[in-house]
């Protein structure tokens, strides 16, 4: 199968959630012998080096990078696209239709199959490639993108932050539906979020569940016998406003309660880009640590003593319980952390909702660090390279009844 796929950032590094998300379904396709041709974008000034494209290059069969541009004409394109009913961030993301006609022509002679649009940012150049290259498109939804949003400007302290996040929310939920109902199948990374896209009319849905990194290791990650051991470890990126509430709420308010009962005890918190923010509360006690731009994520996780999802706001599935769940590490999370997981899978984790429940479970698990490993070997099995060769299938299917019912529709029957 040849396949287009349009995501909203470019996925390399993938140092948070969607990069990771994005590369590690590239690395799937390229496995499953579907070739691929990447469209993407990255932020003004900010193109990927040498290095990066490279890494990208030997993934994938074609790679086109749009600059997200700066400066007062595009702000006004862009406040043209959000009147006519864009969302912001997708409206950021629609290139001159001169730019867009010459991709079309290099994907014209790549011969695509179909086209996966991941996320609904890109959805103008998507929908524009399938009219002109009379292409079905497919859809994959990583949240329920207007509740995100709220949620994140909800969970931003500055004003500068909660204005931009709210902007963002405009006309985003009907231009989201809208992707979602072009699509002949749309993908969903939660069985929770399938369920609220079906009471809104959207019929063909169907989950495709994020891959942790060890569903390319022959066996999950163990612990390496160098590299830093965390007892306590939460990691994520450091910047989203939701993470660094959930950040705020575990140092400030549950960790003073671990240390009432277990001084001694000691937090890692890991990740990409740290705010400002995170670096101030690590700071403020000598017992946090902080490890930016940790470069081998599951051999971190597989070291630390128990791994902790604080995470109080958000949508669809949090990627990194996932790459907990491929540890044979103690997890506990609040109920957000596991949203969108299988009953089955949830239960795998240990769920704490208040700080002082939470803090019982750390201190339960620095004492016990009891798992059911036979249970957490067979919830693994529902995150492999077999569910992107399902998804793939179900593509070819889906194509192939479009096709027929087209062609009877050309004979008059």
């Amino acid at each position: 199968m040849r396949l287009i796929v349009v995501a909203q950032e470019f996925p390399y590094p993938p140092n948070h959630g969607g990069r990771a998300d994005i590369w590690r379904k590239l690395r799937a396709f390229q496995r499953l012998g579907c070739s691929v041709y990447l469209v993407c974008w990255c932020e003004p000034g900010a193109l990927p080096g040498e290095r990066e494209i490279g890494a990208v290059n030997e993934v994938v069969a074609g790679l086109k990078i749009f600059e997200r541009k700066s400066g007062l004409r595009q702000h006004w394109r862009r406040a043209m696209h959000m009147l006519s009913g864009v969302p912001s961030h997708a409206a950021s993301r629609v290139p001159r239709r001169a730019e867009m006609a010459a991709l079309t022509e290099d994907l014209r002679a790549f011969a695509p199959d179909a086209l996966l649009l991941e996320h609904p940012y890109g959805g103008v150049l998507a929908r524009f490639i399938c009219t002109a290259l009379a292409l079905p498109m497919f859809y994959r939804s990583h949240n329920v993108e207007h509740q995100y949003f709220a949620g994140q400007a909800a969970a931003a302290r500055k004003l500068r932050q909660r204005l931009a996040w709210s902007l963002a929310c405009w006309h985003l939920e009907r231009f989201e539906q809208r992707m979602m109902q072009s699509a002949l199948i749309s993908f969903d990374i939660s069985t929770d979020d399938i369920d609220y896209w079906r009471a809104r009319g959207v019929r063909h849905a169907s989950w495709l569940p994020p891959l942790p990194e060890a569903a390319f290791l022959a066996t999950p990650p163990s612990a390496p016998a160098d590299g830093p051991r965390p007892q306590l470890l939460f990691l994520g990126n450091l910047h989203a406003p939701n993470n660094v509430q959930g950040i705020r709420w575990l140092v400030r308010e549950v960790m003073p309660l671990v240390w009432a009962r277990t001084p001694e005890a000691t937090l890692t918190v890991a990740g990409s880009n740290p705010s400002e923010d995170v670096v101030r509360l690590v700071a403020s006690d000598a017992r946090l640590q902080l490890l930016p731009n940790v470069a081998d994520v599951p051999a971190l996780l597989a070291n630390a003593g128990v791994l902790l999802n604080p995470v109080l706001s958000g949508s669809g599935v949090n990627v990194k319980t996932l790459d907990m769940l491929m540890t044979d590490r103690p997890i506990i999370s609040t109920p957000q952390g596991v949203a969108g997981l299988t009953p089955e899978l949830r239960a795998l984790c240990v769920v704490a909702r208040e700080p002082r429940d939470y803090a019982e479970q750390i201190v339960r698990c620095l004492e016990r660090r009891d798992v059911d490993l036979a249970a957490r070997a067979q919830g693994r099995r529902l995150f492999s390279v077999d569910a992107v060769a399902a998804a793939l299938a179900a593509m070819r299917a889906a194509i192939a009844a479009g096709w027929a019912q087209n062609q009877t529709k050309s004979e008059g029957v």
